[in-house]
């Protein structure tokens, strides 16, 4: 662990209350419960730096309040590839964010957990490898500390599934060929959050599809975040 004084992160502005370390040349940042659009503007800042010095990382860690995110679809400027109309984003209850990356609408709440990581996309880490080991990093996890034994990680289903039911959503965009947003797991079942989701058909897919690991799995609810994340950063 290494202090961000002297650093090329010396000048990038951390939220407060995060958690941040810098080990070797990656600096991670831990914030729960973090403003949608908070979270955004810092990884607009964190892209900025990376594009400036690709030999480094910024790994971002976070769950948010109660919101939707809509993509671009698969195409930029193909509306008709997002399977949302817009006409519907008065009747949610939570609100609608258009962001900067591929898929269609998608649903994030604090019984997530997220990594977004801000890296440097080239021929040594092509965007392909990068989804790969997002959705297998996350498999594994699941495979490994939680006994899911039949989960799988499926680039061209966009997630991370268990059996027929979609644990985690994977959207990542690109600025300069420097990676933005990525993974969201589905630990804690939320009985807003899901409601909502019935209403829509997040990434294409019909409502019923979506589950959490507290559904599939004896789980200390309250912990299961933190137990997650602990795996997790064990692992990388």
């Amino acid at each position: 662990m290494e202090k961000l004084k002297d650093s090329i992160f010396e000048n990038l502005q951390t939220p407060s209350g995060a958690d941040v370390f810098l080990k070797d040349k990656t600096l991670y940042v831990t914030k729960w419960n973090w403003d949608y659009q908070d979270c955004l503007a810092f990884q607009k800042n964190a892209q900025n730096l990376i594009s400036k010095n690709r030999d480094h990382k910024v790994f971002i860690f976070c769950n948010h309040p109660h919101c939707f995110t809509l993509g671009r679809g698969n195409e930029r400027g193909q509306d008709n590839l997002i399977d949302f109309p817009v006409s519907m984003m008065s009747s949610l209850r939570f609100p609608v964010h258009k962001i900067h990356r591929g898929g269609g609408i998608t649903f994030h709440y604090p019984g997530q957990w997220i990594f977004y990581p801000i890296v440097s996309i080239n021929e040594k880490n092509t965007l392909e490898d990068h989804m790969c080991w997002l959705l297998k990093s996350v498999k594994n996890i699941l495979k490994d500390h939680f006994e899911l034994d039949q989960v799988m990680a499926a680039k061209k289903l966009m997630g991370v599934w268990f059996e027929r039911k979609k644990l985690a959503s994977i959207g990542v965009g690109l600025n300069r060929f420097v990676s933005e947003h990525g993974i969201a797991l589905n630990l804690v079942f939320d009985k807003n959050m899901f409601e909502e989701v019935h209403k829509i058909n997040p990434c294409g897919m019909t409502p019923t599809t979506y589950t959490c690991l507290s559904e599939l799995k004896d789980v200390e609810v309250s912990k299961i975040i933190e137990e997650f994340h602990h795996k997790y950063l064990s692992a990388l």
